[in-house]
């Protein structure tokens, strides 16, 4: 901008301030302008920080009887035990009074169910590669057929997990319904491999600042 050499003193200085002024506005909408950019928050669609060193599942069978409290099922037993004594010393009285008995209880011990239950544990080894902390994980667990890859089971877990930047956690999650809605025992374990592609999927991320991650949606 070219000045006007007929100005006085007083208008050149007006002049020179808004010149200032434009120049600063210039300058304050670039800086908004690039704030603005670095704010936009991170695509879904970019790959997470956190790396699966390890994934197996296998089938854990338990007997519930077994794992019942034993010291719980004696002092149950013992009070079923006073109750039918008293319910028979009632009886013989009642019988030496010509009065209806009462049909002694029946002991819930021995109505209760002895089976084996079923339990499929999912364990996978997490590393953090990231720069903040995790402390928590959404993750699946998937599996599909080989010949197919077409999705036969998916598994989804929330698991409240620290890890530290760098560092490496083992999560153990578990669940009563099989991974493809029926699975044969002896293609458990370690033959799995053989039976299923096998992937674990990162579906969201919890830091401990606050922040989050998640995957991009299909």
């Amino acid at each position: 901008m070219r000045l006007n050499k007929n100005l006085n003193p007083s208008q050149l200085l007006q002049h020179q301030r808004h010149r200032i002024k434009a120049l600063c506005f210039v300058l304050a909408l670039f800086f908004f302008a690039s704030f603005a950019k670095a704010q936009v928050p991170s695509d879904r669609s970019a790959k997470s920080d956190v790396i699966v060193l390890q994934k197996k599942w296998r089938e854990e069978y338990r007997n519930a009887a077994l794992d019942e409290d034993q010291f719980a099922i004696q002092k149950e037993r013992e009070q079923e035990d006073r109750t039918r004594r008293g319910v028979e010393t009632q009886n013989e009285i009642k019988n030496q009074q010509g009065m209806p008995t009462k049909a002694p209880p029946d002991p819930k011990l021995a109505n209760r169910p002895r089976g084996i239950s079923v339990a499929y544990i999912y364990e996978v080894k997490f590393k953090n590669a990231g720069a903040k902390e995790i402390r928590a994980l959404t993750w699946e667990y998937v599996f599909s057929d080989p010949a197919t890859n077409r999705e036969v089971g998916r598994r989804r877990f929330v698991s409240k997990v620290s890890i530290g930047s760098g560092k490496t956690k083992t999560v153990v999650e578990n669940s009563s319904s099989p991974p493809t809605g029926s699975i044969d025992a002896a293609k458990a374990g370690k033959k799995s491999q053989e039976q299923y592609l096998e992937q674990v999927m990162i579906q969201s991320i919890a830091y401990a600042d606050g922040s989050e991650w998640k995957a991009a949606s299909n």
